[in-house]
C-alpha cells in the first residue's frame, strides 16, 4: 500500500517561499544531491527581467552559497544552486519522516509543491504534523492510497506477448509502421482475437493512469 498526496508548503523566512513570493517566477526542482539543487527557472509574467531577478535574489540571500547558470534563454535558466541552511530543508524533513518526494518539485507563488508517497496514512500524518511544527503553512491536496502503479498493471501473458509484438513491430508509432492484420498473422491468431487483447492491454493502463492523475 502506497498514500500518494501533493502537499503545499511555505513559509516566512525561507528563501525559495521568499523569493517566488516577491518575483513571478516558477522553479522546478528537477534534481537534488545534498545540499545542491538542480532547477529550471521560468518567468510567469515580466519574462527574462523576472528571472534575472531571482537569481540576483538568490545571489543575495544568505541562505545560499554559490549560484551557477548553466544555460539561459528568455524562456528559462537551468540552475546549479548550493543552499546552506541552520535547520532540514522542508525536502529534508520530507525524507526524515519516513515518506518521499517525487521530483520535480514546483515552487510558485511562495509556496513549494510536493508530490509525496507515504508507507501508510500513519506515516503521512507524522509527516504533516512535523511539516507544521517547522513551517507556517501546510496543506494536503489530491490524496489517495494505491496498490496499482503503471509499472504493475496486471497483464496476461497472452496479453503481454501480443502487447509486446504489437509495440516492437511499431503498432504504436505515430504513423503507424504496420497493421493489426500483420500483428495478428506474426502471432498466429485472428485478427479479432488480437485486438480484443490489445484493447485489454489499453484497459488496463488507462485505468492504471486515471487512478494516478486523478
Amino acid at each position: 500500500m502506497v498514500v500518494q498526496c501533493t502537499i503545499q508548503v511555505s513559509t516566512e523566512d525561507y528563501y525559495s517561499c521568499d523569493l517566488t513570493r516577491r518575483v513571478p517566477v516558477r522553479v522546478t526542482l528537477v534534481a537534488i544531491n545534498g545540499d545542491t539543487g538542480f532547477g529550471i527557472v521560468e518567468p510567469v509574467e515580466g519574462g527574462e527581467n523576472s528571472v534575472k531577478n531571482y537569481i540576483k535574489g538568490l545571489r543575495s540571500s544568505a541562505a545560499i552559497k554559490t549560484v551557477k547558470v548553466t544555460y539561459a534563454s528568455p524562456e528559462g535558466y537551468w540552475t546549479q544552486v548550493v543552499h546552506t541552511l541552520g535547520t532540514p530543508s522542508i525536502h529534508e524533513t520530507i525524507l526524515q519522516s519516513g515518506c518521499m518526494t517525487c521530483l520535480p518539485i514546483v515552487i510558485e507563488g511562495g509556496i513549494q509543491n510536493h508530490v509525496v508517497l507515504a508507507p501508510s496514512r500513519e506515516e503521512l500524518r507524522s509527516l504533516v504534523l512535523l511539516l507544521k511544527e517547522r513551517f507556517s503553512m501546510v496543506k494536503i491536496k489530491r490524496l489517495r492510497s494505491t496498490t496499482v502503479g503503471l509499472s504493475r498493471v496486471a497483464l496476461t501473458e497472452k496479453q503481454k506477448q501480443a502487447f509486446k509484438l504489437a509495440y516492437e513491430s511499431g503498432y504504436y508509432s505515430i504513423p503507424r509502421k504496420t497493421t493489426l492484420s500483420h500483428v495478428a498473422k506474426s502471432l498466429g491468431i485472428k485478427r479479432v482475437a488480437m485486438q480484443e487483447r490489445l484493447r485489454r492491454v489499453e484497459q488496463h493502463v488507462m485505468t492504471a493512469l486515471a487512478e494516478e492523475t486523478f
